[in-house]
């Protein structure tokens, strides 16, 4: 009943895409945006231009000079006000080179977070806490092969780390903590006008560390750190996701918009999430000005 209902909302999402699509290719007053000179951001090698502001839905990021870009995800703070523990998260990324057809780029992002757990009542109430680092780099390039078409490739390595506050006793943590994960993608983008752009994007983890979500803690009393974590884990080597989808781009306002088949990246963080956790839907999400 589940996959049924998984494969409906899959269809519907795609058909809705596509109509999407088919909108964006009727002539628009509004005249743009994909230009020559402004690029897709996103699993591509391009970054902001100097003094050039993005606010969106996923994402905040400022253009420092034409090569480096700063950013931040909102998933984190978002979740922090829901869970009244925030994770700041900062990512730079720099277009270091970007001749003729060819552009390279690469990027390094921390996000730090912590994880609480309250057990017992009255007097023997204790809480237990667990800070962790995220770490993810990124090694990105973009091939313009013509005026319509353009290929983008890379790599992102994602290392996390977890420190314990305390020397807690039958600790029990659940969610899903990648350690490492090495990830691989490629996106092919198709301008369909000069308002849409067709994109199809594959993402693999050929590489992957377990992936903790039921562990009991032990934690070094005299250096902090975890230790004894591994209880139960998914495998998360050879995870992969295929997303078709489009974006739109007007003179200010972006739209990316995406679904496809396999598990939920993470983008910007390195992590993902297991596909049987969303029923193997995998989408993507933005909505931005550029300004």
């Amino acid at each position: 009943m589940h996959h049924w209902i998984g494969n409906k909302l899959l269809l519907v999402a795609i058909v809705c895409g596509i109509a999407s699509g088919a909108w964006g290719l009727k002539p628009s007053s509004a005249r743009a945006y994909h230009t020559y000179k402004t690029r897709l951001l996103d699993t591509s090698a391009y970054s902001l231009q100097r003094r050039e502001l993005r606010l969106g839905l996923m994402q905040l990021g400022y253009g420092i000079i034409d090569q480096l870009q700063v950013t931040t995800y909102t998933m984190p703070w978002f979740l922090g006000v829901i869970l009244e523990d925030f994770a700041p998260n900062l990512e730079f990324k720099s277009t270091f080179y970007d001749r003729r057809r060819l552009a390279l780029s690469a990027s390094v992002g921390v996000v730090e977070g912590q994880t609480e757990q309250v057990t017992g009542d009255g007097e023997s109430l204790t809480t237990k806490k667990v800070r962790y680092v995220i770490v993810p780099l990124n090694l990105a390039s973009s091939v313009r092969i013509n005026s319509r078409v353009s290929t983008h490739l890379g790599a992102q390595f994602t290392g996390t780390r977890a420190l314990g506050s305390s020397q807690p006793t039958d600790n029990e943590i659940r969610g899903a903590t990648v350690v490492n994960l090495l990830q691989l993608w490629g996106m092919l983008e198709w301008r369909l006008s000069r308002v849409t752009a067709f994109t199809l994007t594959v993402r693999w983890v050929p590489w992957a560390s377990d992936s903790v979500v039921r562990a009991n803690l032990d934690v070094d009393p005299n250096t902090g750190a975890v230790i004894g974590l591994e209880v139960e884990v998914y495998e998360l080597t050879n995870a992969f996701a295929i997303i078709p989808g489009f974006v739109f781009s007007w003179k200010r306002a972006n739209i990316r918009l995406g679904v496809g088949y396999g598990d939920f990246f993470l983008e910007g963080l390195g992590l993902l999430i297991p596909g049987s956790t969303l029923r193997n839907i995998s989408p993507e999400l933005d909505v931005f000005v550029r300004f």
